[in-house]
């Protein structure tokens, strides 16, 4: 029963940090009232590669959040805070030889929101939005397990709507913060 306890609060706190939670395997839930969303940063530099992927007018957007772990737990806490400018990338692959059909950079915000425009429609395709470095040289290193993020860019799966909300990703402090140990302790885990 504790660990029920400790999983449920822990599902509470990354609810209120990251405002949307999305399975591993579906991080393409669009919100049913989107909150205003920073302008499409594409960076340049993007575009197709190769010949993979739909064509046509279709686009997504696909949204997300860029912060640091002073923890190095790789999942946000409430002392979690966004790094802002950082290059967000967002590039698909061919499943079957993970060759690269398509990438665009973009660039956070001040608040570590993303928004970024992908062309086409890639529905034979494996699509992640990663972080490689960080900005911020007080959490500069990159997380081993939040470091991406998977989308899906169709709309042949049943997902409706264009707008695509990823996982949270980013980087860790390299000293943990000691308010950790209770900031921990307070949602279950503990002898940390």
């Amino acid at each position: 029963m504790a660990t029920c306890a400790t999983v449920l609060t822990l599902f509470c706190i990354i609810i209120s940090i990251s405002g949307t939670i999305a399975g591993r395997g579906n991080t393409t839930a669009a919100s049913p009232t989107p909150a205003p969303a920073p302008a499409p940063s594409n960076g340049g530099g993007g575009g197709r590669k190769g010949g993979g992927g739909g064509g046509g007018g279709e686009s997504f957007v696909v949204q997300g959040k860029v912060y640091c772990d002073p923890c190095r737990i790789q999942f946000p806490t409430k002392i979690s805070y966004p790094v802002p400018n950082t290059k967000v990338i967002l590039s698909c692959r061919e499943r079957e030889n993970d060759a690269e059909t398509f990438t665009v950079e973009g660039t956070c915000d001040s608040n570590g929101m993303y928004s970024i425009t992908a062309s086409g429609d890639h529905e034979e395709e494996i699509c992640d939005v990663r972080v490689t470095e960080s900005p911020d040289k007080k959490c500069p290193e990159v997380m081993d397990d939040e470091s991406s993020s998977r989308v899906s860019l169709t709309d042949k799966n049943g997902v409706r709507g264009k707008t695509r909300m990823a996982n949270p990703i980013g980087f860790m402090v390299k000293e943990v913060d000691p308010r950790c140990k209770d900031i921990l302790a307070e949602i279950g885990i503990m002898g940390y």
